[in-house]
């Protein structure tokens, strides 16, 4: 029986890469063209052309350090396709010579597509919040 929720995770750790390296078109390819992302202390970012231009436009910015998003469960219902991954997220910056870090909570829909498991929603939350 396939493990679903180790795919997941491997799916995660190779998005992870694709933010690491500043690719923006490798991130989406993660995501279902209809993805939704709620940004932590942001907007609500709908579609992947409007996550791509996001992403762009942080990956150019100066000091931008990237950021790794750790799954902690991953719950799978293979009945309906869908799964949920609820994680840590850091992200890192270089502010003014100096280390900024921002970290949080998430948690991620995955549905089953024809071509594997894509990120359908997103929301990102900063500890505190």
């Amino acid at each position: 029986m396939r493990d679903h929720a180790a795919d997941i995770r491997a799916l995660r750790k190779q998005s992870n890469a694709a933010i690491a390296a500043l690719d923006p078109q490798y991130v989406a390819s993660f995501m279902s063209e209809d993805i939704e992302v709620a940004v932590a202390g942001g907007p609500v970012l709908r579609g992947r052309p409007a996550n791509i231009d996001a992403w762009e436009t942080q990956m150019r910015a100066k000091g931008f350090g990237g950021y790794v998003r750790t799954p902690e469960q991953v719950t799978v219902d293979t009945a309906t396709g869908t799964a949920r991954e609820v994680g840590h997220w850091v992200g890192r910056w270089r502010v003014n010579g100096r280390a900024h870090e921002q970290e949080g909570r998430y948690t991620a829909e995955w549905k089953l597509g024809t071509m594997g498991w894509e990120i359908a929603r997103e929301a990102f939350t900063e500890d505190g919040d």
